[in-house]
């Protein structure tokens, strides 16, 4: 059995990997800067804040895995995605939390496929957020995976407010659920450390406006689709697939099922 904290451990992914965990035997604590966060029974919330560094040393204090998974993006909206904001809340927080270890534990990050080759901020500071793990000299795993089902869902509330949507002509997603991330996490825990995993993607890659037409179907909606070139060096990224790694199709959930599940 292992002393186990996760971060991010109320967000998507952390609210699957946290009882997979505990199943597994581990002992987990949360970092959380509330008091009473919601979480399954048996595992432990230990207040600490990365940003500011506050409670971090207690935290910390005689895990043998640290499962990183927190992220300010979830927190910021669309200001979070910009270099400067990430590397306050991703790049910083990372190093932060690193320097008030007192042992070595085996640190296990989840990451983005292409965060090393399309030009976004939020993407540079992920990379950099590697960086720092990888120049550590702890123990670490590396998990880059493609975009998750809850990501298309809000960017697709985004982008139907309006009658007429414009999605991006020539972009494809490789939708991947939280659970089989989880999955793929908790293996990698039992592991131990592996470097940089192979790559996770979704079962299927879907043109962005077959995603968006799936989702308005699911919801009763009903918009005009037209699909428009945009402009700029990351949509050209998007484009020439490097957010995507079809030979890693491993994701047992679809975009149709997960819609189904998640639509009242």
């Amino acid at each position: 059995m292992s002393e186990i904290l996760v971060t991010g451990g109320t967000g998507h992914l952390g609210s699957e990997l946290v009882p997979r965990l505990v199943a597994q035997g581990h002992s987990v604590r949360v970092l959380s800067r509330r008091a009473d966060p919601q979480l399954p029974s048996g595992v432990r919330a230990v207040r600490g804040d990365l940003v500011t560094g506050d409670g971090l040393k207690e935290a910390l204090d005689g895990i043998d895995v640290l499962v990183h998974s927190a992220t300010g993006a979830a927190d910021t909206g669309a200001r979070g995605l910009t270099y400067e904001v990430s590397r306050k809340t991703d790049v910083e927080p990372t190093q932060r939390m690193l320097n008030a270890l007192t042992s070595r534990p085996h640190v296990v990050y989840i990451s983005i496929v292409g965060v090393d080759k399309i030009p976004l901020g939020y993407y540079r500071a992920k990379l950099e957020t590697e960086k720092i793990i990888e120049n550590s000299g702890l123990p670490y795993t590396i998990l880059r995976t493609t975009q998750w089902h809850s990501l298309a869902d809000e960017l697709c509330r985004r982008l139907t407010k309006l009658p007429i949507v414009l999605p991006p002509k020539g972009m494809k997603s490789q939708l991947l659920d939280p659970s089989d991330v989880a999955d793929r996490m908790a293996a990698l825990v039992e592991q131990g450390p592996s470097g940089h995993a192979p790559d996770m993607g979704g079962p299927e890659v879907l043109e962005f406006k077959h995603i968006i037409r799936t989702w308005l179907r699911a919801k009763k909606k009903r918009r005009v689709l037209v699909a428009a070139p945009f402009p700029g060096k990351a949509i050209k990224t998007f484009r020439a697939g490097y957010n995507l790694t079809p030979d890693h199709a491993d994701g047992k959930i679809t975009w149709e099922q997960w819609l189904r599940s998640n639509t009242d």
